[in-house]
């Protein structure tokens, strides 16, 4: 992402630079001189986007504490919430600049460009720590995806059963059997996959466990 705003000179073009420089002290007299740390350039894009994209820490926090909106969104549907998440991997400092975008008022449910909530991004990467930390910041796990199906039916037809039990665990929906969403865990459940030697199978038991103690007609676990 490139500077915010369109000017060359003066406080916005400086706080531009220094923004990407990880200039906090540069940021903070930009700032006073009277430069917007809300500015968006002609793509909707803010500083305080731009510093989240490069993972630029110093200017991350710099821009928080000044109160920047973190939850500004760009014309691409992307803001300061979908581009921490996109880079929490990033090292050193994905995870910490996520979580204090988070801190400072960036809404959990905000969601990605593609349409779907934050919470996916984790449930793909079959990341558990990752939903853990979404529930912890206030993320609702009964989020649907951009095809209007519920987060925990996605994540058991991908047979991502750990994932699922941990979302069971941290208090999710788990009964979508009434057709509120078009592969209830029945279904998955009625799947051979994955094998008895497979790591994954001990989460599966839980959860037809779970679905049966819950009085929830499941499918019988097949041997394979």
């Amino acid at each position: 992402m490139g500077i915010a705003g369109v000017s060359t000179a003066g406080p916005q073009a400086a706080l531009g630079r220094a923004v990407i420089a990880g200039d906090a002290a540069g940021i903070s007299a930009a700032l006073a001189a009277g430069a917007k740390m809300d500015a968006h350039d002609a793509r909707g894009v803010t500083p305080l986007m731009v510093a989240v994209d490069r993972q630029q820490i110093a200017s991350v926090t710099t821009l928080l504490n000044a109160g920047a909106d973190a939850n500004a969104t760009a014309l691409d549907a992307a803001s300061p919430v979908s581009l921490a998440v996109e880079n929490y991997r990033s090292q050193p400092y994905g995870q910490q600049i996520m979580m204090a975008v988070f801190q400072a008022g960036g809404h959990p449910d905000t969601r990605r460009p593609n349409g779907d909530p934050m919470l996916m991004k984790f449930v793909n990467l079959h990341d558990i720590e990752g939903v853990r930390m979404m529930k912890s910041v206030g993320a609702d796990l009964d989020a649907r995806d951009r095809a209007n199906d519920p987060v925990i039916t996605k994540a058991a037809l991908g047979m991502d059963w750990d994932v699922v039990w941990c979302l069971i665990e941290l208090g999710a929906r788990f009964d979508y059997e009434d057709g509120s969403a078009r592969a209830p865990l029945s279904r998955s459940l009625a799947n051979n996959a994955p094998s008895r030697s497979s790591p994954l199978f001990v989460y599966k038991e839980k959860v037809w466990r779970h679905l049966h103690d819950a009085g929830i007609k499941v499918p019988s676990l097949l041997p394979n």
